[in-house]
């Protein structure tokens, strides 16, 4: 899986904020961040999530069907403290080469019907979990073509199945003119230290923006982000909780596409 973010930080290096020098964000906040987990990692259950525990603060885990069932009741906890749990589909297919799968769990060998049922079907053993109907989605190693070259996520967009959709893409100039099924998040690399990510963070208020993150492993399992650097990311999130609003992708994005 290390291979998975080698190509999303090939693609990404270190992406731009969405930024808006003038977005009404709740309460006075000067700009918005939001913490997203993927692939449902053990590290998110005992590293990622007691920390955002212990900051007060609330992250979205997107996950795919691939982990024990014996750790339902703590992705079930979890959700009951207020962390968003998102469709990351069953089987997290992605393109050919990007990292060892059988061949059927190659998106080539997808066609935009399959990626929509599985959604769906992901789309239901969260709501076993969590109780919720209303879901997001992040796309599979930021990719969204399937079979020989069709975007699934304007099937997607149409289908009702889910809210908003992360996705790698351009920056746009202001928070208002993102699109909510490709919403772009920014990856680091493991050799992130905590004050890059503080950096990251403090740019993004500097514009008034969105700054979407995206982590693999906290502390432990793959694309591992440092659990010291994390626990800095989070200290300076909870301390400035006044300036910046830290919230799931859910809350944000419907904040950042609601019209009176």
């Amino acid at each position: 899986m290390k291979r998975i973010m080698a190509l999303i930080a090939a693609l990404l290096g270190v992406m731009p904020v969405l930024a808006a020098p003038a977005w009404n964000w709740p309460d006075g906040h000067q700009a918005a961040i939001v913490l997203t987990y993927d692939d449902a990692l053990p590290s998110h259950l005992d590293v990622a999530i007691p920390q955002l525990d212990k900051a007060g603060l609330k992250g979205t885990f997107f996950l795919s069907a691939i982990f024990d069932q014996k750790l339902v009741p703590r992705w079930r906890a979890a959700a009951a403290r207020g962390h968003e749990l998102g469709n990351h589909t069953v089987l997290h297919p992605c393109a050919r080469g990007t990292f060892p799968m059988q061949d059927r769990q190659n998106s080539e060998s997808y066609q935009v019907g399959d990626m929509l049922t599985e959604i769906r079907v992901q789309n239901t053993l969260l709501h076993a979990i969590d109780g919720h109907t209303a879901r997001t989605f992040a796309m599979t190693c930021g990719q969204k073509l399937v079979g020989r070259g069709q975007d699934y996520v304007e099937a997607l967009r149409t289908a009702g199945l889910v809210r908003f959709a992360r996705g790698i893409a351009p920056p746009a100039a202001t928070p208002g003119e993102v699109d909510p099924f490709n919403v772009p998040a920014t990856f680091f690399a493991e050799t992130v230290t905590g004050a890059e990510l503080i950096a990251f963070v403090e740019e993004v208020r500097g514009r008034g923006g969105l700054g979407v993150i995206g982590f693999h492993g906290v502390g432990g399992d793959y694309s591992i982000t440092t659990a010291q650097a994390h626990q800095q990311l989070l200290d300076y999130l909870a301390a400035h909780r006044q300036e910046i609003w830290v919230a799931t992708f859910d809350e944000v994005m419907t904040r950042l596409t609601w019209k009176p």
